[in-house]
């Protein structure tokens, strides 16, 4: 069965969509992501010349919001303590876009608060003789994670796009050195999708979390699941095995009808007897402008 239509709404399957039966689990899981972060040395000879020092960041939004500090000639020591609490002062930088703090000796670093911020390297300007070097420390980086497929545990931030307490740990597509036991279930689709980004209901890329986003992972229920393009089609009396290394097939994470020797995992025979998931309904095709998608309901069982 293919669907073609205008918009995910009208569609009976979806990538990550959940059936929700009474016994469903999901767990809170985060898009992994890198923070961006600048540094900036203090370097021309101890103490810091007196005058202005200044930090200027081009912001989407904002335009150019700018660090300035007013030195009166200082150990290096004081003189980053001093330019780092300038940067969190500074309104609708400090605290709002960037953390900054100093290293005690030469150094302060701007962390970015959001996951999704990208600026250009920051200029500065010095009295005197001295220099204040900006550079970016860390790139920003965003790994996508498409609704309807398998993850299992990454490393990295935790929490939501701010940092906020709010704490979940980061999901990770499936690797070469995934076993049966990593795997933790699918990445779903909220109920709520006003939880989305306002831009994921487009006709040109696959629905996915942005990074930092906190999302749903199924442990438990019955959910659409992304099928490998060179995958056989799938059925009930299919076999199911997750796609975890490039090989035959191409999307980690996804799943296929046939092995491919240590590029898949079979989870609906498992060694120890537990079927982590079970194909309960024929494969579908979805198509939405350039994007078109192969489907499977499968229930998946995994719990904590």
């Amino acid at each position: 069965m293919t669907q073609i239509a205008t918009n995910r709404y009208h569609y009976r399957m979806l990538p990550g969509l959940m059936m929700q039966a009474s016994n469903y689990e999901t767990e809170s899981v985060c898009a992994p992501h890198t923070l961006q972060s600048f540094t900036f040395t203090i370097a021309g000879g101890t103490p810091a010349a007196a005058g202005l020092y200044t930090a200027a960041f081009v912001t989407p939004a904002s335009g150019t919001l700018t660090v300035s500090y007013t030195s009166p000639g200082e150990a290096y020591a004081a003189f980053v303590a001093n330019f780092a609490a300038a940067g969190n002062a500074t309104i609708g930088l400090g605290g709002n876009m960037f953390m900054f703090t100093s290293d005690g000796a030469a150094v302060v670093t701007a962390t970015a608060r959001s996951a999704n911020l990208d600026l250009a390297v920051p200029t500065t300007t010095v009295p005197g003789a001295d220099t204040l070097t900006a550079a970016e420390a860390t790139a920003p980086g965003a790994p996508s994670l498409r609704m309807g497929l398998f993850y299992v545990y990454g490393t990295g931030t935790q929490g939501a796009v701010t940092n906020t307490p709010r704490q979940a740990r980061p999901a990770a597509l499936p690797s070469s050195a995934t076993l049966l036991a990593d795997l933790r279930g699918v990445i779903g689709r909220p109920a709520n999708q006003t939880q989305l980004s306002p831009d994921f209901n487009d006709a040109v890329s696959f629905d996915q979390f942005r990074a930092g986003q906190v999302m749903p992972g199924v442990l438990r229920d019955e959910v659409a699941v992304v099928v490998d393009p060179a995958s056989g089609t799938m059925d009930i009396d299919s076999e199911v095995y997750v796609v975890i290394a490039s090989g035959v097939y191409s999307t980690i994470g996804a799943v296929a009808d046939a092995a491919d020797g240590a590029n898949t995992i079979r989870i609906d025979n498992s060694p120890t007897g537990n079927i982590l998931g079970r194909v309960t309904a024929i494969e579908e095709t979805l198509t939405l402008g350039t994007q078109s998608v192969r489907l499977v309901m499968l229930k998946v069982n995994r719990t904590n």
